[in-house]
C-alpha cells in the first residue's frame, strides 16, 4: 500500500485567512456535525447499516433544509457540496 502525502502553503492577507477560518471552524464544521447526526438518527438507518450503503441523494435531501439553518448559511454552494461529499465518503467507507 502506497502512502502519499499532500502538503500545502496558504499565501493569502491575514483577512482571506480569517474569513476561511471563520467558514469552515464555525459554518461547516456545524453543517457536517448536523448531517453526521441526522444520518444516524434516520428511519433508514439500519436498513442501510445492513445493506452497507446509504441511499443515493440522501444526504443531499438532508442538507437542503440545513441551508437556511442560521447556524449554517451563508456558506459558499462549493462548501455545502464539500460537507455532503465527506460524509458519503465517511459511510462509503
Amino acid at each position: 500500500m502506497s502512502l502519499k502525502t499532500i502538503q500545502c502553503r496558504l499565501v493569502a492577507k491575514e483577512s482571506t485567512r480569517q474569513q476561511l477560518w471563520e467558514l469552515m471552524a464555525h459554518k461547516n464544521t456545524p453543517l457536517i456535525n448536523e448531517l453526521l447526526l441526522q444520518v444516524a438518527q434516520h428511519s433508514d438507518f439500519e436498513t442501510w447499516r445492513k445493506k452497507g450503503k446509504i441511499t443515493k441523494g440522501i444526504i443531499k435531501q438532508l442538507c437542503e433544509p440545513l441551508k437556511t439553518d442560521p447556524r449554517i448559511i451563508g456558506q459558499p454552494g462549493r462548501l455545502y457540496t464539500s460537507a455532503i461529499r465527506y460524509i458519503e465518503y465517511i459511510y462509503k467507507s
